[in-house]
Formats: C-alpha cells, structure tokens, sequence
C-alpha cells in the first residue's frame, strides 16, 4: 500500500494486521517505546494531518491503541497502545499504564527526542524504558570499592551518536538539592555513559545540578552539559487527573 493512498482506506470494517501500513507499526513502536504520543507528534510520523486521522481511526477500530482523552494535556489528544498493540509491535517491550503525574513530562520528552534526532539525523534514541537494555549489553556497571550503592536512576533517554552513549535529561519540576547530588553522582559512577545533556527550564534547577557537580566533582568523571530547552520544546499544561 503506498502513502499517498494509506488515508483512503474505507473506516467500515475492523483493520487486519495485514492492512496495516509501516508507518502504522513505526507509530505503534513509538507508543509502547515512549508510553504515550499526543495527536501531533503521531501526525508528524505520519507527515499527513488527514492521514494521521483517518489511520488513528482505523488503528483504535482494530484494538491496537486506546481511545484517546482531549481534556488531559492542553490542546492535544493523547494516545497510547493496548496489550494487543503492544503484542504485535515486537519491540521485546511490555505493556505499560503511563504514569498519571509524567503525562506532560513525557509527551516533552518525545518532542525533545524528535527535535534531536531531527538535527542529528546520525543519531539514534533509546527510550527511557530501552535504557536498560542497552546499558547491559555494554556490560556490567562497575562501582568503586568502598562507596555506597548509589540509589537507581534511569535517564529519560539516551542519544547515541558518534559512537558515544549520551544520556538525557530533560528537567522541568525541581526534585530538590540533595536528590539532585545523588542523580549526578549516579552518571559519574556510570561507566558505561560517555556523557549526561540536561535539558533544563528552570533557571533554579540549573543552579542546584552546576553546584552539584561543581561541589562535588562528578563532572571530572563524566562530560556534563546543561542547556536551555531547545526552541519550541515545553511542557505542555496537564488536567490533575487522568483515567487510561
């Protein structure tokens, strides 16, 4: 089936998994890998706003996504994939019900993703959920004798490029100085990282990750950026709850 004609498609029968499209499945992948797209972001994989709307439709008719809400981010309507969807995607990946309190966090996260990979087109995205998965297959983490085990932290992605694992951060709601400390001497300890981006709105919160690793010294072990989110990158307003 060519793209020109993926959003001609008749809406009167339930979709088979051979009707569907590769950018079907890449938008199902993006669903389970991110948890959650909003309507655009899924538009934007599509490259057609009448396309986006005309397979979303055919996509919840035949049980892969779940029926969207338009009241829990602020001009946008949010999707994510069912158990079969996440099933039929392959991508070694469980289903998961996104966390209330993340929605708009990670909906930024995804448009931070694409605004990367959109001006590093040699680059590649891992996903917070795929971070695991890659770190282990480099090898084991190694922790110097004596420390204490540091608590866990996952980054919200990892950016590989130029042959280096760059983890990512994208920070809008400060989780407070000695949370902070602790995350920053996580990425120092983390050998199998080449480097940390924070992407940061809060003014506060670039202050208290600096002093961090200038106090401390983690960013001797590790290369530590902090920039200003990139342009058009927000945290869009979330409704305080949401039912999946």
């Amino acid at each position: 089936m060519s793209l020109d004609r993926i959003g001609e498609k008749h809406l009167a029968h339930v979709i088979t998994l051979r009707e569907l499209h590769p950018l079907d499945i890449l938008v199902l992948r993006d669903l389970v890998r991110f948890g959650v797209l909003a309507d655009d972001q899924i538009q934007r994989r599509y490259g057609n706003t009448a396309i986006s709307t005309d397979r979303l439709a055919l996509l919840e008719s035949g049980g892969f996504i779940n029926k969207p809400r338009s009241d829990v981010i602020q001009g946008s309507v949010i999707y994510t994939a069912t158990r079969y969807g996440t099933i039929i995607t392959r991508c070694g990946l469980g289903w998961r019900t996104p966390l209330e309190g993340h929605l708009a966090h990670d909906i930024a996260v995804v448009d931070l993703a694409d605004y990367l990979l959109d001006h590093e087109p040699d680059a590649d995205w891992k996903t917070e959920r795929e971070v695991g998965r890659v770190l282990r297959a480099v090898g084991p983490a190694m922790r110097a004798r004596g420390l204490p085990k540091e608590r866990r932290h996952t980054p919200d992605g990892l950016l590989l490029t130029g042959g280096k694992r760059l983890a990512i951060e994208l920070e809008h709601s400060d989780k407070g100085e000695q949370r902070y400390i602790g995350i920053c001497r996580w990425f120092a300890r983390e050998v199998r990282l080449h480097g940390v981006r924070w992407y940061v709105d809060n003014p506060k919160i670039i202050a208290r990750i600096l002093k961090a690793n200038r106090q401390h010294g983690f960013d001797r072990d590790v290369d530590v950026t902090v920039e200003p989110f990139p342009p058009g990158i927000v945290v869009r307003n979330q409704a305080r709850r949401w039912t999946p």
